[in-house]
């Protein structure tokens, strides 16, 4: 007999018939997976580990025993003439039993101390013994070491199904491990207390319980009895892409028909935990499930309950809501009916209710569980008994009324719940599953006929607004050409793509109303003027609800910069918040928001409106360049701050409140273009060696140094002053993916030398000049920061303080060899 894992007990109990906590009718349970989607399982099985290998001579015959044992010394190596003794279970530093029979029996003790590759000798430390009897015709060699440790895998897996251990709703691999098993307490007795297990991998997103494993006994010489107890969900009940199935009774593939469910695993018991070369391994697929979607019983049996009715109310107001609200309690209220006959008595229920994520919120999260993902709670109770409650469930009761079962549920989800939620909320429809789970509690769970019953699929809802939470009190915007401290900064301004802006803001929150932010974004949006729609073009987030609350307040306190490629101390990189005073219960921040007028028509927004489709235009004109939105359609650019903030109103009603303050119109104007007819300013752009007399065509040089020249020609005629005239040349790596773009500016200062692609070619600004009447940028581009085979778009704008229409100019970038053969960039 070689490794010998039998399974000597399962029994899967359920919270409906055993309560939460798996604590009462423990007579009660199936030896296999049954139950309904959404609900919560404990299985306890049992497992006797043995392995040992025997040989007996032909006929009983010592003359023909193939075996052979050799003594050196103490040591002993055996050799067998077939077969495989790590096949059998046994491995290095394996203590083991030796049965020697010959006209008697004779045991003996020892440890492997080494095996050949093919498995067929090993050498065993026999202590004292150096011989062993003549004669022998029998030999058995039993495992002895106590096995400590435990790599247990299981998976949740359609009947038919090829085993595997792989999440249904991840897509990761499922398990646990553990050691210190029924580890030598003195004179050979083991521990049977109960370890817990820790979870296997990086990964959380599949997990729903908890695992733990103990020492139960040696009910026989060598065996080894364990007891595995695994608390799960039955999953899964929803995946991304399914929310039409579910709204319209579709039931997945896995538990259409007589489909369903099995509960498989992998038992992988070793000395230690860090040697596999020790594990005795089972693997368990053969016991079929008898799993329901939802309102079924079992793997497609008849349902005898009904949901006939499903109200939602705030619960402090009792007025009306559509869903679940986010930010404040929600009063549910579900009628449900059996088809059968009338509830009497202390009818058993229960509550299920689950957020239904998108799929990168629950997969490869490394943080939160497969339960926190989906934010699900569940509570069961039985008509006529006192309220329970678990996490955000915070009250289920429910009577009997006319026959009717009439439930009542209390939600109220936490603040972190909250946040994330109302977050989501703001951008996309967010929907909640809710699950009744009804059934005759006297019926045994093997012949219940209990089912998960689909109650609702339906939008959240958002508390009822509370006003004066919040006020943005200064958003001074400011432009290139002004500092803040020493300018006075705009309400609206006129850009182009790629240029950079930053606000000075202050703002208080109502602390009178319990004002609490939630979130706190900082936007550039396209804006509809006249139904109110917007979409996010670019965000920056400070975090106000994971800072610290002191005196009442939260400390929002940030220096940062937006990473954009400035030097350090550019006010158009900043981002910072402080806390300021209170006066009369307004709590002031104030800061610095830097934002680039975004430009990058290359990146994906799925956001915009499809109004704006043209499929001659990247992305079929869905994208981030802003100057595709403003002015049009009723759209307009805006700057925006958007935050979550919790509060209580006079009346006493708490819940979150949505907050959305815009600037004016942002006008933003594309390349080339100014609002005229004919533009004021166009623009050639032109590469040159870096003495600036050899032309390049466009090209950008490697290893040494280019000259980017812009000339700027003034449709009205001559320029004869530069006085109130500034430019910036900007270059950037084609098809970056963020707002990685370097500038040379006239009046503001770069990064040092060496430390940005563009560098002065005169002094340390940009250099302006007035060439025949036209106006000449020139900088250069450092050639030992230029990547070979890259291609970069070259850009240019020019402003002049005096008069509203200014131009920028750019060209799309091809890649080409130049006559030096130098691969070289065109623009």
């Amino acid at each position: 007999m070689p490794i010998d894992v039998l399974v000597t007990s399962q029994k899967f109990y359920n919270e409906y018939k055993n309560d939460i906590g798996f604590g009462s009718n423990l007579l009660d349970f199936t030896p296999n997976l049954t139950g309904s989607v959404m609900e919560k399982v404990k299985f306890i099985q049992q497992v006797d580990v043995s392995w040992s290998v025997q040989y007996t001579s032909p006929n009983g015959s010592a003359a023909d025993f193939a075996w052979t044992f050799t003594f050196a010394g103490t040591q002993l190596t055996i050799v067998r003439d077939s077969g495989n003794f790590r096949n059998d279970g046994f491995s290095v530093v394996d203590n083991v039993d030796i049965y020697w029979f010959t006209t008697f029996l004779t045991t003996y003790n020892g440890d492997i101390l080494a095996m050949n590759t093919t498995g067929d000798l090993m050498l065993v430390d026999m202590g004292a013994t150096t011989s062993l009897p003549a004669g022998v015709t029998s030999v058995t060699i039993f495992g002895d070491s106590p096995l400590e440790a435990l790599v247990y895998n299981f998976g949740l897996i359609e009947n038919g199904d090829t085993f595997n251990t792989i999440s249904a709703v991840s897509g990761n691999s499922q398990g646990y491990y553990a050691a210190g098993i029924g580890l030598d307490t003195g004179g050979g007795v083991r521990d049977t207390s109960f370890v817990t297990m820790t979870r296997l991998g990086v990964y959380k997103d599949w997990q729903t319980g908890s695992c733990k494993v103990r020492f139960v006994s040696n009910p026989a010489a060598f065996v080894q009895r364990f007891e595995i107890e695994h608390e799960f969900m039955i999953v899964p009940y929803y995946l991304d892409g399914q929310l039409s199935n579910l709204q319209n009774g579709v039931i997945p593939p896995i538990l259409t028909g007589a489909n369903s469910l099995k509960y498989v695993y992998k038992s992988s018991f070793r000395t230690t935990l860090s040697n596999p070369n020790t594990e005795k391994e089972v693997i368990f697929e053969d016991s079929l499930g008898a799993v329901a979607w939802f309102d079924e019983n079992f793997t497609g049996f008849q349902n005898d309950y009904t949901v006939t009715s499903v109200t939602y109310e705030e619960a402090n107001t009792t007025a009306s809501t559509t869903g679940i609200l986010i930010g404040g309690e929600t009063r549910i209220k579900v009628t449900v009916d059996r088809n059968s006959g009338p509830f009497v008595g202390a009818e058993r229920f229960g509550a299920y209710i689950s957020y239904l994520p998108d799929q990168n919120e629950y997969q490869n999260t490394t943080v939160s569980n497969l339960t926190q993902n989906f934010i699900y709670d569940r509570a069961l109770n039985s008509a006529g008994l006192p309220s329970t409650s678990s996490s955000f469930i915070t009250g289920l009761t429910a009577t009997v009324v006319a026959g009717s079962l009439e439930i009542e549920i209390i939600t109220e989800y936490s603040p972190l719940q909250q946040s994330f939620l109302a977050q989501k909320f703001q951008n996309t429809p967010t929907y909640f599953v809710l699950g009744i789970e009804a059934g005759d509690n006297t019926l045994s769970s093997g012949n219940s006929d209990r089912v998960m019953l689909l109650a609702d699929v339906e939008l959240y809802s958002q508390s009822a607004d509370i006003f004066d939470l919040m006020h943005v009190t200064k958003f001074d915007i400011f432009p290139h050409e002004k500092q803040i401290g020493v300018d006075t900064g705009n309400t609206d301004v006129t850009v182009w793509n790629e240029d950079g802006l930053v606000v000075d803001f202050e703002f208080d929150i109502n602390l009178n109303l319990s004002a609490y932010m939630n979130s706190l974004n900082f936007m550039i949006v396209a804006y509809n003027t006249v139904t109110g729609q917007y979409w996010e073009i670019d965000k920056y987030s400070f975090s106000p609800a994971t800072a610290v609350v002191s005196g009442g307040v939260q400390q929002v306190i940030e220096a940062n910069t937006r990473n954009y490629i400035l030097r350090a101390g550019d006010q158009f990189n900043d981002v910072t918040i402080s806390v300021g005073s209170q006066a009369a219960g307004l709590q002031k921040y104030s800061g610095r928001y830097a934002q680039k007028t975004s430009w990058q028509d290359w990146l994906l927004n799925l956001d915009v409106d499809t109004i704006f489709f043209d499929a001659n235009e990247p992305n079929n004109n869905f994208n981030d360049k802003s100057s595709n939105y403003s002015v049009l359609n009723n759209y307009e650019i805006r700057l925006a701050v958007f935050s979550n903030l919790g509060g209580t109103s006079p009346l006493g009603v708490s819940g979150l409140t949505n907050y959305l303050f815009l600037s004016p119109n942002i006008r933003v104007y594309d390349y080339e273009e100014d609002g005229n007819p004919i533009p004021i300013w166009s623009c050639v752009i032109e590469t040159f060696d870096a003495t600036g007399t050899i032309t390049l065509g466009g090209s950008i040089l490697t290893g040494q140094n280019t000259l980017f020249r812009a000339t700027w020609t003034n449709s009205g005629g001559p320029v004869t002053s530069l006085a109130n005239i500034y430019g910036i040349n900007r270059l950037e790596e084609t098809g970056q993916a963020g707002y990685d773009i370097t500038e040379m500016s006239s009046i503001n200062l770069p990064l040092p030398a060496g430390q940005q692609i563009l560098e002065a070619s005169v002094g340390s600004l940009l250099d302006l000049t007035l060439v025949g009447g036209n106006v000449v940028m020139e900088c250069l581009i450092d050639g030992a920061l230029v990547i070979s085979g890259f291609n970069y778009n070259l850009s240019s704008t020019i402003r002049d303080t005096l008069v509203s229409g200014d131009g920028k100019e750019t060209e799309t970038s091809v890649l080409k060899d130049t006559e030096t053969s130098i691969q070289k960039v065109i623009e």
